[in-house]
């Protein structure tokens, strides 16, 4: 009996041990499983109910946020550069990630309130760095919308890399912009979807030559009241400095085809004015977003510090009744953990309390690149 029990508990060691072995490197836990809706699940008084507002102003100087303690996840897979036939593969959920352009939509599109789209970014390698998208019904817990192949545009097979995704809704038509940047050029393309899972083949929206003009971080927005497409963006390099910028500028060009931007400038891709330098003179624009609300123009922008291609970022927000000529509060908006990224916003007015509510989506450098989920308010006044 004895002898038995001896074999037995060998055996099981043994098992235990080849179990082990063959366990997958890849341990996070699975997707959340994220079912469509038809309802407004969560969030203040939608901007619906008050559509007559026009805003007096907004008060930058008191806006404050609490920053959640952990990162949101996205699980998904990143693909690198092609070699041989094969690209190396990393599992991702709460690190690795930045970009994020994140679109709310009152009545769902194709099942779902948000919709999102990434760059992976796991070690700072820029082979990852490709458009994933994904699908919320609270902003906070994200999914791959089913059937979808992400990422949908891969790394090109040259030493260039993509990334700055941004998201626009036109026509019941999801557009998916990123930046290309290889060898002699920067470019923006664009992919359209109606449905989130399938996409189209690359469109060409503009190329720069290197070293003349860029589009970095670009932010698309249509406008039902002209009819025109608005492209914000940060530009460098400029030859000369301006009051808020040494290198990199904020631009605004239009278009009444989002699948053509001229980025020239003196020819439509105008500087954007704003008053002082909120950020010092020891930082300037590096990313930004930009949304339209009522009458006033929100942006959000993230700083680097000089030459310092991101480093040291902070967010600040501004608005603008002209869309060319923004106000900024005197300080960062919050206090984060590391250096923040570009980051998203949603603000929806609640007519009631007469308040944003902001929601925000905010990378970080630390975390190995990841991406919370805020929220905030900003108080407004009516005219």
């Amino acid at each position: 009996m004895m002898k038995l029990s001896a074999l037995r508990l060998l055996a099981l060691c043994l098992f235990i041990v080849i179990a082990g072995c063959r366990k997958d490197k890849y341990t996070e836990p699975e997707p959340p499983v994220v079912a469509k809706t038809d309802t407004l699940i969560s969030g203040p008084t939608p901007d619906s109910l008050s559509l007559n507002t026009v805003f007096k102003s907004l008060d930058i100087q008191s806006i404050l946020v609490n920053p959640s303690a952990q990162p949101i996840s996205f699980y998904s897979l990143a693909k690198g550069r092609e070699i041989n036939g094969t690209r190396p593969t990393l599992h991702l959920a709460s690190s690795g990630w930045t970009h994020p352009s994140v679109q709310f939509f009152e009545k769902p599109w194709n099942g779902y309130h948000y919709w999102a789209a990434l760059t992976p970014y796991p070690g700072t390698d820029s082979q990852y760095e490709n458009p994933h998208i994904f699908c919320s019904n609270d902003g906070r817990t994200w999914i791959e919308p089913k059937g979808i192949l992400n990422p949908i545009e891969p790394c090109p097979p040259d030493i260039g890399f993509n990334s700055d995704v941004d998201l626009l809704l036109d026509k019941n038509i999801l557009y998916c912009y990123w930046r290309l940047t290889a060898k002699d050029s920067r470019s923006i393309y664009v992919k359209k979807s109606s449905d989130g899972i399938n996409w189209s083949e690359k469109i060409l929206v503009c190329k720069m030559p290197y070293g003349v003009v860029d589009v970095i971080s670009p932010s698309f927005s249509f406008l039902k009241s002209d009819g025109k497409y608005y492209c914000y963006a940060v530009c460098g390099p400029e030859s000369e400095p301006g009051n808020y910028f040494n290198k990199y500028s904020i631009r605004r060009m239009s278009s009444s085809d989002p699948l053509n931007f001229n980025p020239e400038k003196g020819k439509g891709f105008d500087l954007v004015s704003i008053s002082g330098r909120p950020w010092g003179n020891n930082q300037e624009p590096w990313h930004l977003e930009v949304r339209k609300m009522r009458n006033l123009w929100m942006m959000l922008v993230t700083t680097t510090n000089l030459n310092g291609y991101g480093s040291g970022g902070r967010l600040f927000m501004g608005y603008s009744s002209d869309g060319i000529n923004f106000s900024f509060g005197r300080a960062p908006i919050g206090t984060f953990t590391g250096s923040t990224y570009k980051s998203s916003f949603n603000p929806r007015y609640n007519h009631i309390t007469k308040k944003i509510h902001v929601e925000m989506w905010r990378a970080v450098m630390s975390y190995g690149w990841a991406v919370f989920y805020d929220k905030f308010i900003v108080n407004a006044q009516e005219q």
